[in-house]
């Protein structure tokens, strides 16, 4: 049992300070209490009982206004959305006067910016023909798609072979064989320019790179 002098819950210690009153009254003469002690204990008890019944009730009361608060914030920017997207949906309601509601602008269709033109593009070969290939973001955002393009004849089309967001790609040749690398950016459907080629085993036989023409 904790001592009346160590209880810190509120709650417990108004019904301790309420026990200590009833029985100080019911042993004033066993005690030694005087009138005016009695009146100082019974003080003591009633008044913590008061205040702490009327802060418990403001918080209740409190906790419920949040509630309400909470309940009336999302019914009133709802019935504002609404209005929202209809004034912005009337053209003949003047930007400024969107301003003044503080709406934004009229909704005015959107521009893609294409992605930039990867940088840099350089290969290195092992014996067995596996190509290690890296280049340079050029400003193009992580989620930028790279296709890896090839060619194996300098005057045959490029073919996409793979694709990749990193800004490094492994493809496996054959060793001594001509091919051609490229690498395009591409970003909602649209396409930035290819980076400058580059060409491996041009000659056949030993390993040569070089910057296609």
């Amino acid at each position: 049992m904790a001592f009346i002098t160590e209880i810190t819950a509120d709650g417990e210690l108004n019904t301790a300070l309420a026990n200590f009153n009833t029985v100080c009254a019911a042993n004033a003469a066993l005690l030694a209490l005087a009138p005016g002690d009695l009146t100082a204990i019974a003080a003591a008890a009633t008044g913590f009982n008061t205040t702490y019944n009327a802060a418990t009730a403001a918080k209740a009361a409190a906790k419920n206004s949040v509630e309400a608060k909470d309940i009336q914030k999302k019914t009133s920017k709802t019935a504002v959305s609404k209005y929202a997207k209809l004034f912005r949906a009337n053209l003949a309601v003047p930007d400024n006067l969107l301003d003044s509601l503080m709406l934004p602008h009229h909704k005015t269709p959107g521009s893609k910016t294409p992605p930039t033109q990867p940088l840099d593009l350089v290969g290195s070969a092992d014996g067995n023909g596996l190509v290690n290939l890296k280049w340079k973001r050029n400003g193009n955002t992580q989620g930028t798609q790279f296709l890896l393009e090839v060619r194996t004849d300098p005057a045959g089309p490029w073919s996409i072979s793979g694709s990749t967001t990193q800004t490094k790609f492994g493809y496996q040749a054959v060793p001594g064989v001509y091919i051609a690398f490229r690498v395009t950016a591409t970003r909602r459907n649209l396409l930035s320019p290819p980076s400058v080629p580059i060409v491996l085993w041009e000659n056949g036989g030993g390993m040569s790179l070089r910057l296609a023409a």
